[in-house]
């Protein structure tokens, strides 16, 4: 393991456990390989992980570990062998980084009933761990998108190959879609007109998530306004596999166009782990790669992806100094980090987001909602905060705690 990969993981601050959801769409692009590395990375910088392999049917996580038959896994859980979830997990070659295979009678619960996989989906949430890895099936199917919803921190393997990267696209879209119908199960008319928009070959399908609001906001506006608040909700990070050379990251800025153009959805993009001859020989001899010395440009990789996925401290260090005159405007012509916190008020409980983005015009934006709803937004261009501000973060950081002491004083009231 690199020390680089080591002091970014060591130099975190305690925070709660982190579930991170990993898919694809289409089988045989390495999200198995991806879930297998990034938990041994965690690992091996002491954190206390377990991954899930919650590809029901055809599981395979634990042979990256050399591991032929699990004593053990989901199928134990599921049918009542084991009464908690967490006893159903293995250890690993590697202390503090746990299993809990999908392998085993597969015929029975691949397929689980709805109330099995709400149980399953609950207490994967309720695992006790630093990091929740949960490794998933290919397809677009409901079980599969609703283990991808476990968190909002999907991550999204993709490979620069074009039927992979549609099939990337289309189980984000299913996903959205799915975040949809779940959102207004309670409402039929607004379900079943999201179900015609959504269907294909309905006369009424539309193109994009855009037209679908449009759509929605014909028949009732808070509900668009509640759709679009889901999706702006949610947005997955993506890891580019057997990637052959730089050329290849062409394949994520358009997974990343079609993604923003047709969904209306962010996409960050983490990191690529390059085909490489050591990570194929770490592969057949059932480890991971970052378990091979030998590896030691994957483990670059790997750095970059886990330096990237992890959150950065919002606060600046106390014992760095912070420069008295303004950052140059080329310091955040990239530079995009966020704050996400939830605070309670009057017995509810709001959602206060603030994102920073560079680029050509370069703003913070802070929205409080609950429920969906959005009670509040802002959005400062930076040209108009930068002056007499040192830093882009410490004016987002500002807003964030402005937007945070305005819920708990009662003043924030609906927007109509």
């Amino acid at each position: 393991m690199t020390i680089l990969l080591k002091k970014i993981i060591i130099g975190l601050m305690s925070r709660n456990k982190t579930i991170w959801s990993i898919g694809g769409g289409k089988g045989g692009i390495g999200k198995s390989v991806v879930t297998a590395n990034l938990g041994s990375a965690l690992a091996q910088a002491g954190k206390k992980v377990i991954m899930v392999d919650a590809d029901l049917g055809g599981a395979n996580l634990h042979t990256y570990f050399g591991i032929k038959f699990p004593s053990k896994g989901l199928d134990d859980f599921l049918k009542g062998r084991v009464a908690d979830l967490a006893d159903a997990a293995i250890d690993t070659p590697l202390p503090g980084l746990r299993l809990i295979s999908g392998a085993g009678e597969f015929l029975g619960i691949a397929n689980p009933v709805y109330a099995q996989k709400m149980k399953l989906i609950s207490s994967i949430k309720k695992l006790e761990a630093d990091f929740i890895l949960v490794d998933l099936g290919a397809g677009s199917s409901y079980n599969v998108l609703d283990f991808f919803a476990i968190s909002n921190e999907g991550i999204v393997v993709i490979v620069p190959e074009p039927a992979a990267i549609q099939n990337a696209y289309i189980f984000l879209k299913s996903f959205v879609y799915r975040r949809l119908q779940r959102l207004f199960s309670d409402n039929p008319f607004m379900s079943e007109l999201i179900r015609d928009a959504t269907d294909v070959r309905s006369p009424r399908a539309v193109k994009s998530f855009s037209d679908l609001c449009g759509r929605i906001a014909s028949e009732d506006r808070a509900s668009a306004t509640r759709a679009l608040s889901e999706v702006k909700a949610f947005r997955p990070r993506l890891v580019l596999n057997m990637a052959a050379s730089k050329d290849d990251l062409k394949a994520v800025e358009a997974f990343k166009a079609a993604a923003m153009t047709f969904l209306g959805m962010e996409t960050e993009f983490v990191g690529t782990l390059y085909s490489r001859p050591s990570v194929k020989a770490a592969a057949r001899k059932m480890r991971p790669f970052m378990l091979e010395s030998e590896a030691w440009e994957a483990h670059r990789d790997m750095a970059e992806i886990t330096s990237n996925l992890l959150p950065k401290d919002p606060e600046p260090q106390a014992q760095v100094p912070v420069p008295s005159v303004q950052a140059p405007a080329e310091a955040v012509e990239h530079e995009t980090f966020g704050f996400n916190e939830n605070v309670t008020h009057n017995g509810m409980v709001f959602h206060v987001q603030t994102e920073a983005q560079g680029g050509g015009e370069p703003f913070i934006e802070t929205v409080v909602y609950n429920g969906g709803r959005i009670f509040f937004s802002k959005r400062t261009l930076w040209k108009e905060a930068a002056e007499g501000e040192t830093s882009m973060k410490d004016f987002a950081a500002r807003q964030h705690r402005a937007a945070l002491a305005a819920v708990k004083l009662d003043r924030i009231r609906i927007q109509g």
